[in-house]
């Protein structure tokens, strides 16, 4: 009976050691998240957001991002460039910067320029890109985050990806990010840009470019 019930506890410890490894895994994946998780504004006024990554370890080459939201109650206004892939002073291109408030979508591409075997990629976590909205309507207004982060060899990191969520009442706006991984959607070409480079972008090609600017 002893070494039965010593076989049954150390049985249980394996089992326990096991969920305890992929709880450890699953925290320590990648991410992409709208930031701060929070943001309280006035009727009209302008607030900004920004979308942080988290390598969580990989090495991270080119990343992408989309933001859908409902463009009657947020307007757009302006998107800049974070210095999450030129962190360690890697020059980068941006190959996409659009704004579409007639759609109601914000789109930015962006990748590390250099040979990758030598610059590597961005490790440590940062902005990717910055947006700011002005409130134009009441109501909830989902802020749909999509995602993609990519290797030196193109190959696509599997990240987390958070989106938010805008709420306009009254004399305030609220946005909450909540932790849903949504699915990539096709959308029509951009029509109003901040950048003349439409779509969302394919990392196989912005990889290339980059490779081939090497030898320019």
């Amino acid at each position: 009976m002893g070494r039965r019930s010593h076989k049954g506890i150390f049985q249980v410890l394996a089992v326990l050691l096991l969920i305890c490894s992929c709880q450890i895994g699953l925290a320590t994946g990648s991410s992409v998240s709208v930031s701060p998780q929070t943001i309280t504004a006035s009727p009209q006024e302008r607030f900004t957001v920004e979308i942080i990554v988290d390598p969580a370890g990989s090495e991270v080459f080119g990343a992408e991002c989309t933001i859908h939201f409902d463009n009657t109650i947020l307007k757009a206004i302006e998107q800049s460039k974070g210095d999450f892939l030129s962190q360690d002073g890697a020059e980068t291109i941006e190959v996409a910067n659009n704004i579409n408030n007639e759609l109601g979508v914000v789109e930015y591409g962006e990748t590390r320029l250099g040979d990758p075997e030598i610059i590597g990629g961005a490790t440590d976590s940062g902005v990717l890109a910055s947006i700011t909205f002005e409130a134009i309507g009441s109501g909830r207004c989902d802020l749909e985050l999509e995602s993609i982060l990519a290797d030196a060899a193109a190959q696509e990191i599997d990240a987390v990806v958070n989106g938010g969520t805008c709420i306009i009442e009254g004399e305030g706006v609220t946005v909450t990010v909540t932790n849903t991984e949504t699915p990539v959607s096709t959308e029509p070409e951009s029509t109003s840009s901040v950048t003349e480079t439409p779509g969302f972008v394919v990392f196989s090609v912005i990889i290339g470019l980059s490779l081939s600017l090497i030898h320019i």
